[in-house]
C-alpha cells in the first residue's frame, strides 16, 4: 500500500509529500501491518466509490453508477472482516463524498475529481486508472498476509476490480480512447481486458 502511494508521488504533483501515520495498533490475531492494509482498503473502496459516484453525477453514464453499486458492496465486505477482527471503521461510517482519514487518499480524491471535470473520456481513464491501482495494491495485499479469511476477500475484491476494468475497458473502446497500465503489467492487463467476466465469491 506505501508502495501505491510513492508510485501516485510521481504520477501527481503534490503527492510528493505523503505523511507518516502511527502505525495501527493489531489486534490480537493481526500485525500492525496487516490491520493497515485493512484500514486502507477500506478508505481506497471508498475513493473508488465517490469518484464514480461523481463521474456519474457529471455525465449521466450507466456504467460509473452500476460500479458505483458495486463498490458499496465492497465496503461492506471489508467493514464485516475489520468488525470480525475487532477493528473499528476509521470514517466511523461517515458516507460524506470526499472525506477520508488518509491524507494521501484525500489529496487523490481531489486530484482524480478534477480529472473527471476535463471530459467523460477522461473520466473513463480514471475509471481504469482506479481498478488498475487497486488490483495491484489487493496483489500486494495477499502477498501480506497468511491469513485465509484476508487473502479470500483480497481475492473477492480484485475480482469485482478486474469485472469493473473490463467494463470501463469496453466503454474506452467504444470511445477510442487508449489507456496503458501504471501498475499491474501490461501483459495482465491485456490477459483481464480480452477475459469474460467472473462470478466473485461475495460471502463476506
Amino acid at each position: 500500500m506505501k508502495k501505491l502511494i510513492i508510485v501516485f508521488a510521481v504520477l501527481f504533483v503534490g503527492l510528493s509529500a505523503c505523511q507518516e501515520s502511527e502505525s495501527p495498533t493489531p489486534s490480537p490475531q493481526l500485525s500492525a501491518a496487516e490491520v493497515e492494509t485493512l484500514i486502507f482498503t477500506r478508505e481506497e473502496e471508498k475513493l473508488a466509490f465517490d469518484v464514480y459516484s461523481y463521474a456519474f453525477e457529471q455525465y449521466g453514464i450507466t456504467a460509473f453508477q452500476n460500479i458505483a453499486k458495486s463498490e458499496t458492496q465492497h465496503i461492506q465486505s471489508v467493514l464485516r472482516l475489520m468488525a470480525s477482527y475487532g477493528i473499528s471503521d476509521p470514517l466511523n461510517g461517515d458516507q460524506t463524498l470526499g472525506k477520508f482519514t488518509d491524507p494521501a487518499l484525500q489529496l487523490l480524491f481531489k486530484q482524480l475529481k478534477e480529472r473527471v471535470d476535463l471530459s467523460e473520456s477522461e473520466a473513463v481513464k480514471v475509471g481504469l486508472l482506479i481498478e488498475d491501482m487497486d488490483i495491484y495494491d489487493l496483489q500486494m495485499g495477499i502477498l501480506e498476509t497468511d491469513k485465509a479469511l484476508i487473502q479470500a476477500l483480497y481475492q473477492s475484491l480484485m475480482c469485482g476490480s478486474e469485472n469493473h476494468m473490463r467494463s470501463f475497458y469496453n466503454l474506452a473502446t467504444q470511445a477510442g480512447i487508449d489507456y496503458s497500465p501504471e501498475y499491474i503489467s501490461l501483459s495482465e492487463y491485456n490477459q483481464i481486458i480480452n477475459s469474460s467476466r467472473t462470478s466473485c465469491n461475495s460471502n463476506f
